[in-house]
């Protein structure tokens, strides 16, 4: 999906929680898990406290779920103030967790306001549970198509941004680029 037409869908959403969930997920590359907690690993998910924020930027952080380790996602508004806007606005209204929610409520979410998208990753053409991670691979993409910055982004720093190891899973799921997302650098290239 292309940046500007995501924008717009997640700015119309009408549920103030759901819409900044989705903003979240989106804005962190996130997996459900590091916005919403898991149990399994006992992770609490992201909370109010988890941001700083300045006249320059929003900074939020949260626990790379296969790592553990913690990731800084740094926003500035110059670029998206909009997406800033929305998770600014709710975590405002929050106490504590921001999204007391399961993996499979967030879900349920994304498919009530994406039920065109759908996942074949695991075989399931039909859908599946990876379907929320549209989220995550087009903020990978537009990463790399120069949406978010104003300058494309290599893989490897997207993949770092997105709690990746290395940029071979997200090239081979979520990389939705094309070779003309690339033709103005490539023409002026010396």
């Amino acid at each position: 999906m292309e940046y500007q037409e995501l924008k717009e869908r997640l700015q119309t959403i009408p549920c103030q929680q759901e819409r900044a969930l989705l903003c979240t997920i989106y804005a962190c590359m996130a997996r459900v898990s590091e916005i919403v907690g898991n149990t399994l690993t006992k992770s609490p998910g992201i909370s109010t406290k988890d941001g700083e924020a300045n006249a320059r930027k929003l900074v939020l952080k949260i626990n790379t779920l296969k790592t553990n380790k913690p990731r800084k996602i740094v926003l500035f508004r110059n670029r998206e103030a909009w997406l800033i806007k929305e998770i600014e606005e709710y975590a405002s209204l929050a106490e504590g967790i921001m999204f007391p929610f399961s993996r499979w409520q967030a879900q349920r979410i994304f498919k009530k306001h994406f039920p065109e998208f759908s996942s074949n990753r695991t075989g399931n053409k039909a859908g599946s549970k990876h379907t929320i991670h549209w989220l995550r691979g087009w903020r990978y993409t537009h990463y790399r198509r120069g949406n978010i910055t104003g300058k494309i982004v290599e893989s490897r720093v997207a993949s770092l941004l997105g709690g990746w190891a290395s940029s071979a899973t997200p090239e081979k799921y979520y990389d939705f680029t094309k070779i003309d997302d690339f033709e103005a650098e490539l023409e002026n290239a010396v």
